[in-house]
């Protein structure tokens, strides 16, 4: 195998391996990206009139108004380094948006209460 072949060979080894790591993120969200993207919008609304309390306060009062598993979506939070607010929506969204491709073009068309 040529030196340009094997260079290839591993470019595609790990282009695969990056797109199983981001399906296994993807896989273990605890609700579907189109309503985690409505929190992490909520959130950054939220918290642009507001400062964060260090609690989960804005992720508890979507969660709820909108009827989801709150236990399982702020453990998963709390996994994922969303142990605040500001956390959730500064480290937890970064991690969703590099597993879910076109991220930032997804649009909240849901309808969720926010």
């Amino acid at each position: 195998m040529t030196g340009k072949d094997e260079k290839a060979r591993r470019k595609e080894i790990l282009h695969s391996l990056r797109n199983e790591g981001r399906q296994k993120t993807r896989d273990g969200f605890p609700i579907p990206v189109l309503a985690l993207k409505g929190l992490f919008d909520f959130l950054d609304l939220q918290l642009s009139e507001s400062v964060c309390d260090d609690t989960l306060r804005f992720t508890r009062d979507y969660v709820r108004s909108n009827g989801m598993n709150e236990s399982q979506i702020v453990e998963w939070l709390e996994g994922h380094g969303g142990y605040c607010d500001c956390e959730a929506l500064n480290n937890v969204e970064e991690i969703v948006a590099d597993a879910v491709p076109d991220y930032q073009r997804i649009r909240d068309e849901s309808g969720s209460a926010h």
